[in-house]
This record gives C-alpha cells, sequence and structure tokens, in this order.
C-alpha cells in the first residue's frame, strides 16, 4: 500500500466525513486509518461507523469509543460529552458495538504506530514537550523499529521530532508535503474530522505515502449547518452544534 487517508475524532459527523472521504478518494489514495473516537458529540455515529467499514477502514479505539462499550467511563468525561455518549449508546445496535469492540487500543500497520492518545492509553494527551518526550522514550523501548506513530485525541493537527541526540521539538506543518527523515522520531496528529478545534471549521485528515515515508495534511470544507441541524433535532446540547461553526 503506498498512500493512505489518515483520519481522526470523527465523532459521528457524517457530514465532515463524508467530505473527507471524497477528498481523500479524489486524490487516488488506496486506503482509510482511522485514530479512534468515531463516536461521541454528534448526531450521526452508526452513519460513520457503517462508512468506515466501507471504505475498508483500519484503526484503533478512542475513549468516547470505549465509553460507548463501556458508560462508567463516560463518568469522568464533561457534561456535554457525558450527554452526547448516551444518545450514542441509544444509536448503536449489537452490530455496531461489536465493530467497536473489535478495534484495539494500539497497532501497527505498513511500519507506523496507530493510537489514540498515546500508545499507552487513549485517554492521555501529548500537548506538551514533556508529554511529547516521555512517549519518545517509549516508543524506543517498545516499538525499537517504529519511527512514526500517528495520534489523535486533541483535535489540533501537530508534528513532533525527535532527531538523533533525543532534542524534541514541535514543528510548524507546512502547506507541502513533508519528507519523514529516518534519523528522526516523529509524532504526529491529522487534526479532527469531526470537531476541529483550531479555529478553522474545516475537516483535518492527512495522507500518509507508505512507500515515500511523505506526509501531507489536509483540510477540506463541509455542510456545518446540516451537522448543526442534526445535533439539534436529536436533542444533543447547543453548544455542541455552536462550536462547530468556529471550530473550537
Amino acid at each position: 500500500m503506498a498512500r493512505v487517508a489518515i483520519l481522526s475524532d470523527i465523532h459521528g459527523n457524517l457530514e465532515a466525513l463524508k467530505s473527507v472521504v471524497r477528498a481523500a478518494q479524489a486524490e487516488g489514495v488506496e486506503g482509510f486509518w482511522h485514530l479512534g473516537d468515531v463516536v461521541g458529540y454528534n448526531a450521526d455515529p452508526t452513519a460513520c461507523l457503517e462508512m468506515l467499514k466501507e471504505c475498508g477502514a483500519r484503526g484503533v479505539q478512542g475513549n468516547h469509543d470505549l465509553a460507548a462499550l463501556d458508560p462508567q467511563i463516560a463518568e469522568s468525561f464533561n457534561v456535554l460529552a457525558h450527554e452526547a455518549i448516551h444518545y450514542t449508546i441509544q444509536q448503536l445496535d449489537t452490530g455496531h458495538l461489536a465493530q467497536l469492540h473489535a478495534l484495539p487500543l494500539c497497532r501497527t500497520l505498513e511500519g507506523a504506530l496507530l493510537c489514540h492518545g498515546t500508545p499507552e492509553t487513549p485517554h492521555s494527551y501529548i500537548l506538551n514537550l514533556y508529554q511529547a518526550r516521555r512517549i519518545f522514550n517509549l516508543m524506543r523501548k517498545r516499538y525499537p523499529d517504529i519511527s512514526v506513530c500517528f495520534f489523535g485525541h486533541t483535535h489540533q493537527h501537530k508534528i513532533w521530532i525527535q532527531d538523533p541526540r533525543g532534542k524534541v521539538m514541535a514543528v510548524d506543518v507546512p502547506d507541502k508535503s513533508v519528507r519523514l527523515s529516518a534519523e528522526n522520531l516523529y509524532l504526529i496528529n491529522p487534526g479532527s474530522v469531526g470537531q476541529p478545534r483550531e479555529r478553522d471549521n474545516r475537516a483535518r485528515f492527512l495522507i500518509f505515502d507508505t512507500d515515500l515515508k511523505t506526509v501531507d495534511f489536509r483540510a477540506v470544507p463541509y455542510d456545518v449547518q446540516r451537522a448543526q441541524e442534526k445535533i439539534l433535532q436529536a436533542g444533543l446540547p447547543e453548544y455542541l452544534a455552536l462550536r462547530l461553526q468556529d471550530g473550537v
């Protein structure tokens, strides 16, 4: 496989997922990988699961996916996420639950490591230098043959690099293709498909060329208004609809 689209944090936003899948297919991707949180927050968890299945997507569990399987996990969520996960649970049938249950917490594909929060747990974040350094150290110990880890959970696209000297830095995501050096380790977040939090309401994903070892970040518009209407029609909290417009 050469070019794959990597998606994260779809969160039941069917309009955003449709736009991302169309855009990725137009670029000739040969497969889809996802980094978890297919469900939660938005109104179409079942349709998103079904679309990923139709695409043959391979992925991992996110913390909201786990909460749909075990509602006790949602007790630690904020009130909006808690209400949304209970809506989600009401929508899922046994087939959808089995689809979520079959996802691993972490996996390797084509020489890359996939996780939601970190390779340790889908509940933790990589947001700062200390957290990034700790995960690079873990990668060196547990996955010595892996140089790139794709992660989600923060809803923000990001590249962290550790060079051969052990120096860790965050780099700006360029508009052009990023070629991954064999000398470095990488932590790469594609951003969120279904609930972007970058003050930009476009749906985010990236394209990874497994042969050339390049990464291209993408952001595509989608029908935000329709996604908002569905949230309100489902009786979910109004703020979950409002935040989509501003990408927060």
